[in-house]
């Protein structure tokens, strides 16, 4: 019977393992369509402080 070798593992070299968020800047530039979020907060808000506003004239 032939006779083993060590652990059967692999023969490639072992690679540094890289993060692919570790690179590039901090922030991601949203587009020109990945800020419609900020929109619609800002609408919400207005929205919210003129039915607010409405509401105190009114009583």
């Amino acid at each position: 019977m032939a006779a083993r070798k060590g652990s059967g593992g692999s023969r490639r070299p072992k690679t540094k393992n890289v993060d692919a968020h570790s690179e590039g800047p901090v922030t991601r530039d949203p587009g020109p369509t990945g800020n419609i979020g900020c929109y619609v907060l800002a609408a919400a808000g207005v929205l919210i402080g003129l039915t607010i506003l409405v509401l105190e004239t009114l009583v």
